[in-house]
């Protein structure tokens, strides 16, 4: 035992080196950790791109909503080319918030249903190739989604619902979004509607 403490007595030093500095380095890692999760999710293959066809609104105006899948990666990914607006079960989730960030309560915007694939549908899939976008666009009544005169965040949400399984088996491995794809929300874009 003695020779096993004097031999490693030269590492005495920089353990207790070891040991001062370790707070500091505790310190510096949220600022790590926060520039590490910038870059995952800059680094994410699709991202959801939302804008509206103006910033400023009447009461008695329509606003106009696109929203496009993009590819960011440098490699085609699929995409199931429905796309609707129904909530998650289409596709597409509209979430619209006050000033304040209250969420304002949901309004069907279509009935359609997201049934399986044909069988032997081999373009139930489209790709999207690098700095490609693949979208669509839905029209709101500011009167039906914006109560009152004020600022309004725009928010969307995108959830595949298309299962492998469903697919033709040639499609299956593919690089694409499925249903066990987490969800891709969009930045909020702000709109003002006056009277």
């Amino acid at each position: 035992m003695l020779l096993f403490s004097t031999s490693f007595r030269p590492i005495y030093p920089l353990a207790i080196s070891a040991i001062f500095l370790f707070p500091i380095g505790v310190k510096m890692a949220p600022s790590q950790v926060s520039q590490r999760a910038q870059t995952s999710s800059a680094a994410q293959p699709v991202s959801l791109v939302v804008w509206t066809d103006q910033g400023k609104y009447s009461l008695s105006n329509s606003v106009k909503v696109n929203a496009a899948l993009q590819n960011n990666s440098d490699k085609p990914v699929y995409v199931d080319r429905r796309m609707f607006w129904t909530g998650f079960g289409g596709g597409l989730k509209l979430e619209i918030r006050d000033e304040q960030g209250k969420s304002l309560p949901a309004r069907a915007l279509s009935d359609a249903i997201m049934p399986p694939p044909k069988e032997g549908d081999t373009s139930i899939l489209i790709p999207l190739d690098e700095g490609f976008l693949y979208g669509t666009s839905v029209s709101l009544l500011v009167k039906d989604f914006f109560p009152k005169p004020g600022r309004y965040s725009i928010r969307v949400i995108y959830k595949s619902w298309l299962r492998k399984e469903f697919v033709t088996p040639q499609l299956r491995d593919l690089p694409a979004l499925w249903a066990d794809t987490p969800e891709i929300a969009s930045e909020p874009v702000w709109v003002e509607v006056s009277q």
